[in-house]
């Protein structure tokens, strides 16, 4: 696995290859584990040490940002997320982290308050506008009480880190503007990423492909 690697002007800082969920988009639920020409399927769960050393060796003062993110869920592993954070931090870098929002669940307490100093923005991948629709797009052991623990954990991590923000895959037949306005309830912006078929890597989802089914309309 690569443990930090360069795309579209970003350093990105993989962590783990674990994650909470099986989303339906999610290249690596299809068997694909190549992010920006990286195989991130090696079980490779770098130590703090070991994670700064190959941000700094990939010379982060020429990346707009720093940011945990990679097909595993980087709050799996908080305390190495929490200290090279502050690390980072420390030397002047920008901090970003992508999570699923469920670690207040996972966790049973909440670990926003963990964050605080460690990162100066976090992305949250709120994929939904309901819990039946996000069950069914994010599988995981939690089924509909995984949607309102991403909401609590989005309110929450506003008390703690500067910048906030709500995503969600444009997926075919995904009301956009249903989870727009919930994340503007929450009190975040919402940032729409580009959908790519997890199987083909087109750009748009294939005529017929069954990815799609299930997913209702809403609002």
């Amino acid at each position: 696995m690569a443990i930090a690697y360069s795309y579209d002007g970003n350093l990105y800082l993989a962590v783990t290859k674990r994650c909470t969920l099986s989303c339906v988009f999610c290249p690596k639920t299809h068997g694909r584990w190549v992010v920006a020409d990286n195989d991130m399927s090696r079980d490779d769960e770098p130590d703090a040490a070991a994670l700064l050393d190959a941000a700094l060796a990939a010379d982060p003062s020429k990346h707009s940002e720093i940011a945990f993110v990679g097909l595993g869920e980087p709050t799996l592993r908080l305390p190495v997320v929490t200290h090279v954070g502050r690390a980072l931090r420390r030397r002047g870098h920008h901090v970003r982290l992508v999570t699923d929002g469920l670690a207040n669940l996972r966790f049973e307490a909440d670990i926003t308050p963990d964050l605080r100093g460690a990162i100066d923005e976090v992305h949250v991948s709120l994929n939904a506008p309901d819990a039946e629709t996000y069950a069914e797009l994010c599988r995981s052991k939690h089924g509909t009480r995984a949607h309102e623990a991403v909401c609590d954990f989005i309110v929450k991590a506003q008390a703690e880190i500067p910048t906030v923000v709500a995503t969600a895959v444009a997926l075919p037949n995904l009301d956009l503007d249903a989870c727009r306005k919930l994340a503007e309830n929450l009190g975040v912006p919402l940032r729409v990423r580009p959908y790519f078929h997890p199987v083909s890597g087109n750009p748009h989802e294939e005529p017929g492909s069954s990815l799609s089914d299930g997913i209702r309309h809403t609002g």
